[in-house]
């Protein structure tokens, strides 16, 4: 085989590379005959069928696997002598259609990116501020309280009594925009707690006064940044029904609320719920810790990245927000109706899949280099603590991921990627720095303010951003 390099530029290589005819010819009649030992066509004996009737009848399919077997075998040894590291599966394609004839040499090109070359930063020369929660009385006591609001119950008022904040309220809306209805507007039996902040605060306090039985038009302003954009400062009517009311009957924070939670008195409670809030405040501080770094690393490593792997990013990611069965507002609905990114989108998720590759090359390279690797025992650990999710079927789930290999890649992609993070993190400065509740979820919801969250909300209900409370 002759072969040339036809391009070399960044991470894009091409070669063109050449096949005799008399050698494409020759691996025909070779597996012709491999054929004709098995081959049975009535009327010929085993082994006596001629060249022409099996090429008559299998004739396609042998060619193919030939040349196949040919390409593959070329184009191997042109990475191997090459000392190539293709990111993806070359692309190999014909360069004349007349080369099928049989006595034409046969001309192929093959195109790929390489992996890009990453010189590792020093990692002890980044710095990070690493965050941790300071956890006092009193916010163990406000997540106490919220348990008990969570156990409280509604007891149903007369048609005398009138709604006030925090009551439950039963009734069918009707939504309308400049008399039109609009989707996601209409509901029936639907309620609504007072002062709660999970519906529009316009709608949530025109209830208050009414009893059992009234109705009343309820104007709406749709507030600048709600998640349906032809929704954003829209003003609308509420046509309210309204069918019940109920008041809330609060939990006495005793032992009693204890036991219904699983603890043996109110001081067990409060213990659990410490050190629950410990670990949910250690995994958040985490998070924030990986984003810092991620940008760290980042900034600290600049590399021309292969444009086959974002636009395979791009696609994946596009396809999983276009087949999503749980839009998150009416424009993504739209979207996945017309099974198309708006402008916006296709931007973000264009610069979302730069970020992810260049990201994972660095990571994959630390690795590399590092020769970190997940172990069995991390893996089987990791397999039985996924298993133990599934109640009486956890056997199933683990002889699903050992005899499926791409199965058990996405269980041990997280594990390789914490891996590499704690190493890391071993190896930059941390500059530790205690902060109060309060204080980090300020933080935290800075540093996430910036990424767009896919949050599910019915139309009707006000976009929040809520801190983690409980589980």
């Amino acid at each position: 085989m002759n072969y040339k390099e036809v391009l070399n530029k960044g991470l894009k290589r091409a070669y063109e590379f050449t096949i005799a005819s008399v050698d494409f010819n020759a691996k025909i009649e070779s597996k012709i005959e491999e054929v004709k030992k098995s081959v049975k066509i009535d009327g010929f004996r085993p082994g006596k069928v001629p060249n022409n009737i099996i090429m008559q009848k299998h004739g396609d399919a042998i060619n193919n696997e030939v040349l196949n077997a040919v390409i593959n075998e070329n184009v191997s040894k042109i990475i191997q002598e090459g000392k190539h590291r293709p990111v993806s599966q070359p692309k190999v394609d014909y360069k004349d259609k007349e080369q099928e004839k049989k006595d034409v040499d046969k001309t192929f090109k093959i195109e790929f990116e390489v992996f890009p070359e990453i010189k590792l930063a020093d990692l002890s020369k980044i710095e990070i501020e690493s965050t941790s929660v300071k956890l006092d009385k009193k916010e163990i006591d406000k997540r106490i309280d919220l348990i008990a609001k969570s156990q409280r119950t509604y007891k149903e008022q007369g048609s005398d009594y009138k709604a006030k904040k925090e009551d439950s309220v039963l009734l069918d809306y009707e939504g309308t925009i400049d008399g039109k209805n609009f989707d996601g507007g209409k509901a029936e039996s639907q309620t609504i707690v007072i002062g709660s902040g999970r519906y529009i605060k316009d709608l949530e306090d025109g209830l208050v006064g009414l009893k059992s039985g009234d109705s009343k038009k309820i104007n709406v302003k749709f507030p600048a940044d709600y998640s349906a954009k032809e929704l954003q400062n829209a003003d609308a009517v509420f046509d309210c029904s309204i069918k019940k009311i109920s008041s809330p009957v609060e939990s006495k924070v005793d032992d009693e609320l204890a036991k219904s939670m699983g603890a043996t008195d109110l001081k067990d409670l409060k213990s659990k719920v410490e050190n629950q809030m410990q670990s949910e405040y250690s995994d958040l501080t985490k998070n924030l810790d990986k984003k810092v770094l991620f940008e760290k690393l980042q900034s600290a490593h600049k590399f021309e990245l292969p444009e086959d792997l974002i636009n395979v990013e791009f696609q994946n990611l596009s396809t999983n927000y276009l087949n999503s069965q749980s839009p998150s507002s009416i424009d993504h609905q739209k979207e996945i109706k017309d099974k198309k990114l708006t402008p916006d989108n296709e931007t973000k998720f264009k610069e979302d899949a730069k970020n992810r590759i260049e990201l994972g090359l660095i990571l994959q390279e630390i690795g590399k280099v590092n020769e970190i690797s997940v172990t069995p025992e991390e893996m089987n650990k990791a397999l039985f603590e996924y298993a133990s999710n599934f109640k009486g079927q956890e056997q199933k789930v683990i002889d699903y991921y050992r005899n499926n290999q791409d199965a058990a890649v996405q269980l041990q992609a997280p594990l390789y990627e914490n891996k590499i993070v704690d190493f890391i993190l071993s190896k930059v400065k941390l500059k530790k720095k205690d902060v109060d509740v309060d204080s980090f979820i300020k933080m935290y919801n800075s540093v996430n303010s910036v990424e767009k969250t896919e949050v599910k909300k019915k139309t009707a209900k006000k976009k929040t951003v809520k801190k983690k409370t409980k589980k």
